[in-house]
């Protein structure tokens, strides 16, 4: 049976085919994530790129930054450093960009990886990762321990980092002595990986026990780190020892941190009691190129709520701003800020130059989101200020669709700064 159309038309807008997903999950294996009828499609890899161009007739530029991207990873000092020769890279990165379903524009920004010395990831191993968090094992089909759910996370991750150029990877606990220090050393993806998955489960396979000494193990990092350009990684499921306190001096560390765009920190939450690790969310609205990071499911309910049904939010667009959405403050890390992507950003994190009725399509889709958010109230029992300028903004469409970033945009300047001094 010949398969279905990948990508179509509907009134000009481009989409993924429904028909197509139901025809791939017709053919055995993992069932790939349920088609959003109103998402623009995801193109990750040439091979897509070219199915794009086949099944809509016509050309589709890459974007501009897609292309630069391109060019630079044939650079034989790029490809090499990532363990692959210069005709291998492009269709090696796509092929997992592939499996995870990740828009090819994204690969940009996984490029930045290679500007740091480090790439730290701390997990904490105190008793309570032992607990149910709320994901699902995709083996078991059960619920995972948070311990669980954070090694399978750090298993993608390292997955991902495994086709693109890095120069070091440690893994630490808040408790345990064990540290794996990994390096490419010259070798390609799949035996870097082999090697890389062998330690990792290892250093897993001990249950987690003990305390959460979080603000020491962050402490520890900042100070042997002076100097250095490190991207952090935490990886937790609650307060740490100390309480308020702990978490107020963990905050004024990594607000104050010395070079923050060069020191980025990401917090990932490992848990199904959400109040625990709100004080992540906290530091993360105060602290300049810091993020926090849910499990799928949550971070892809907050996503289509401020930017609407059209961004293509799949599981692979949410591993890649797991780790590099704290160095992109601008885009990746501004999803929830209830500003419209400019089209030029748009164009440059999906991959591809969109026609103007699929950019309408998108800019609809994020203004419909804004109407329809829920206003909360303070403890006073007052509507939230910020809520409800979120809600009432009327955005300039003509403005988003020709400047080349939203933060060049005065109203959006405005906008920022009124709600800056909202929260």
């Amino acid at each position: 049976m010949t398969p279905p159309k990948k990508y179509i038309k509907v009134n000009g807008v481009m989409k993924m085919n429904p028909e197509y997903k139901r025809w791939k999950d017709a053919q055995g294996g993992p069932p790939s994530a349920p088609s959003n009828p109103q998402a623009l499609p995801v193109v990750s890899n040439m091979d897509d790129h070219a199915q794009l161009n086949e099944d809509l007739g016509m050309d589709i530029p890459l974007a501009e930054s897609t292309n630069a991207t391109i060019e630079m990873m044939q650079e034989p000092e790029i490809s090499l450093e990532a363990g692959m020769q210069p005709d291998e890279m492009v269709d090696e990165l796509g092929r997992i960009l592939g499996k995870y379903e990740v828009p090819m524009g994204l690969m940009n920004k996984l490029m930045m990886l290679s500007e740091y010395q480090s790439l730290e990831f701390i997990i904490d191993d105190s008793g309570s990762m032992m607990c149910n968090s709320d994901t699902i094992n995709p083996i078991s089909r059960r619920q995972n321990t948070r311990w669980e759910e954070a090694h399978q996370r750090l298993k993608e991750m390292v997955e991902v980092l495994a086709y693109v150029p890095f120069q070091q990877i440690g893994v630490e606990f808040l408790n345990r002595k064990d540290r794996i220090s990994l390096s490419r050393n010259g070798r390609a993806p799949r035996v870097f990986l082999d090697e890389a998955y062998r330690q990792i489960d290892l250093v897993f396979s001990r249950p987690p026990a003990g305390t959460t000494p979080a603000l020491e193990k962050i402490q520890e990092s900042f100070l042997r780190g002076q100097g250095a350009s490190i991207a952090r990684y935490f990886f937790g499921d609650g307060l740490p020892n100390g309480g308020d306190r702990a978490i107020k001096e963990i905050t004024r560390i990594i607000k104050n941190r010395a070079d923050p765009a060069n020191n980025p920190v990401t917090f990932l939450s490992c848990t199904n009691e959400d109040e625990q690790v709100e004080w992540m969310k906290d530091c993360e609205e105060i602290a300049p190129y810091c993020s926090e990071s849910d499990d799928f499911d949550d971070e892809s309910r907050e996503v289509l709520t401020d930017q609407g049904a059209a961004l293509p939010y799949t599981r692979g667009f949410w591993l890649i701003c797991q780790l590099v959405a704290a160095m992109n403050p601008d885009d990746l890390d501004a999803m929830d800020e209830s500003v419209p992507f400019t089209k030029t950003t748009l164009d440059n994190l999906l991959g591809v130059e969109h026609n103007e009725e699929s950019y309408r399509h998108y800019f609809n889709c994020f203004v419909q989101a804004q109407q329809k958010k829920v206003v909360e109230r303070d403890e006073r029992g007052q509507p939230k200020q910020s809520d409800l300028l979120k809600k009432n903004t009327q955005w300039n469409y003509q403005e988003f669709l020709r400047a080349p970033v939203a933060k060049q945009i005065p109203q959006v300047q405005q906008y920022l700064q009124q709600l800056a001094r909202l929260d």
